[in-house]
């Protein structure tokens, strides 16, 4: 018996991309701002990396911009498959009804969500809550729920 004929106990190595509709929330009473959520991630069995972008643009008043880099972890269940995700990275936000957002700062994200199959490459990310904190302009800290598609590219 050679060694690739051994079982992996960290499963396979899949490479993925997604895209979500996003509704945030900041909490100052400025209703929903919506965008949309994209990224790609590495997974090799339970721990994975992710990489995140959020956009919402929406809101006439409140506009968040966010780009996040992390570790990814994952259960690969029968119906569903749920995960958590934590990261950090850059993020802009601006509100013109308390503070203009001009210059980008550290921002950080986790998000939950679980998936379910589709097809063979195709899983529906049912729902996703994220939150998290962007310290530009005097800081937003917004509440994102999501939902979208993720395409495994292998």
């Amino acid at each position: 018996m050679c060694s690739s004929d051994l079982p992996d106990p960290l499963g396979s190595h899949t490479a993925s991309i997604f895209a979500e509709f996003s509704a945030a929330d900041v909490g100052q009473g400025d209703g929903a701002l919506l965008g949309g959520t994209g990224g790609a991630n590495l997974q090799r069995g339970l721990l994975g990396l992710v990489l995140r972008g959020t956009v919402a643009p929406s809101n006439q008043n409140v506009h968040i911009y966010q780009a996040v880099l992390g570790p990814r972890f994952a259960l690969d269940l029968p119906l569903l498959r749920p995960y958590v995700e934590a990261g950090g990275g850059m993020g802009r936000a601006v509100d013109n009804n308390t503070f203009s957002g001009p210059g980008w700062g550290a921002a950080w994200q986790v998000a939950a969500g679980v998936e379910h199959d589709l097809g063979p490459h195709l899983r529906w990310r049912i729902a996703e809550l994220a939150y998290g904190h962007i310290y530009a302009a005097g800081g937003i800290s917004p509440a994102t729920v999501s939902s979208g598609l993720r395409l495994s590219l292998w």
